[in-house]
């Protein structure tokens, strides 16, 4: 998927890889880069899925971040409804990519 949002169910993830997915997205609300940063640290050799997640949501950032200056802030409501929605999204079960960084994503987390 090309950068659209993929909403398809992942049955073969553990409670404890939604969490931590579920925490690289909302912790930005908290913590923009760092909670991201931090999970993608701790389960890019234990998850693929919650180490994808967290790659995303720090993608996701970093592009909410220079398209909020371009946009003097405006912007930062969108991008932080996207967090949470994936948030949502990983904790029901489901896979979720972000529009534009989620084929960046998987191309740097196979490197």
């Amino acid at each position: 998927m090309n950068s659209s949002i993929s909403l398809s169910t992942t049955t073969s993830t553990t409670s404890n890889e939604r969490l931590a997915a579920a925490i690289a997205h909302g912790g930005t609300c908290l913590a923009w880069f760092v909670a991201p940063l931090v999970v993608y640290l701790i389960e890019r050799d234990r998850s693929s899925f919650a180490s994808r997640q967290a790659l995303q949501a720090l993608l996701w950032s970093i592009f909410g971040t220079l398209v909020s200056v371009a946009t003097c802030g405006l912007a930062i409501p969108i991008f932080m409804g996207f967090h949470i929605l994936a948030a949502v999204r990983v904790l029901e079960g489901h896979d979720y990519e972000y529009p534009l960084v989620a084929e960046l994503a998987r191309k740097l987390q196979r490197v």
